[in-house]
């Protein structure tokens, strides 16, 4: 039965190859005649397609043929990661803080490089990579500073680096690894961090009486609700980071516990929108948040 299968996927392949190469030269000629080939060019679409599929059914049926059959097991996701087999000072690290920590070995390990090395040598007359640095840290300048008052712009390195760690996190993901925000720890910190630099600077720049006349404006009675608000921020938003990054990492294991030996390619392409473009949206969502809360808490209320 498995050569069976080997031999009509082989079939599959072929018949799209040759549809394909043939349309090619059909397209070819009805140029040459002057002749449309709007319908040519979805047909070689269509035999390409083809092609491809038969070729990712062939891959699949020879691993299957060489390593047998996929073994069939319950689908099961730990919420919370799971520990390594090795303790530091007796305490025993989960795999996410292990996976963590490397990213952030990699982020300054990089900030140190290049500091010693690229950071002394900048031009009036910059290169490719100074542009695309300088161009990197205005787009973050800007953005932050657009989004809250004077006294928030100076955040840009805070919120680049959150940035970069969450992007880390996708990165690990994409490897094979289990992403940090997949921790509930770890958004509830970034979350709990944010809610306490919005609170410093309101506090800084409008005095603690002042940041508490803003909640009860334009009522006290309002100071309550106020209060339960900005509390609920950074629940809200550790939780909606964890979600969706679990969520992403509960349908890349269903892909592969559904396709098993037939694995090849699909789980790549599918994960870079799972574990790259889903990410990258959590991270824009987060820091918009981030700078939003603190931009509420230093603003002045009109009287």
């Amino acid at each position: 039965m498995k050569f069976i299968s080997l031999a009509v996927s082989v079939v599959v392949a072929m018949i799209g190859c040759i549809m394909y190469f043939r349309t090619r030269k059909k397209i070819t000629a009805a140029l040459d005649a002057d002749q449309p080939v709007k319908w040519l060019k979805r047909l070689k679409i269509f035999g390409l397609v083809i092609t491809i599929f038969g070729v990712w059914l062939v891959i699949g049926c020879i691993i299957t043929l060489i390593f047998g059959s996929a073994s069939t097991e319950e689908l099961t996701v730990d919420v919370i990661p799971p520990r390594v087999n090795f303790s530091i000072f007796g305490y025993q690290p989960s795999e996410t803080m292990v996976v963590g920590w490397g990213i952030m070995a990699v982020l300054i390990i990089t900030a140190v490089i290049l500091r010693i090395f690229f950071i002394p040598r900048l031009s009036d007359d910059p290169g490719k990579f100074q542009n695309a640095i300088e161009t990197i840290v205005e787009f973050v300048e800007n953005y932050t500073s657009e989004r809250t008052t004077t006294d928030g712009r100076f955040m840009y390195g805070y919120i680049f680096a959150i940035g970069m760690t969450l992007l880390g996190d996708a990165v690990s993901e994409l490897m094979g690894f289990r992403s940090p925000s997949s921790d509930i720890m770890f958004t509830a910190a970034l979350s709990l961090l944010a809610f306490i630099m919005a609170n410093w600077y309101g506090i800084r720049k409008l005095t603690l009486k002042g940041r508490l006349k803003s909640m009860m404006n334009p009522s006290p009675l309002l100071l309550p609700i106020r209060i339960i608000t900005d509390l609920a921020n950074p629940l809200s938003m550790a939780c909606r980071l964890f979600g969706n990054t679990i969520s992403g990492m509960i349908i890349m294991n269903l892909i592969y516990s559904v396709l098993g030996n037939f694995n090849a390619f699909i789980p790549s392409i599918v994960g870079l929108y799972f574990n790259v473009f889903t990410a990258l949206i959590q991270t824009v969502i987060f820091i918009t948040l981030t700078l939003s809360n603190i931009n509420e808490a230093t603003t002045i209320p009109e009287s």
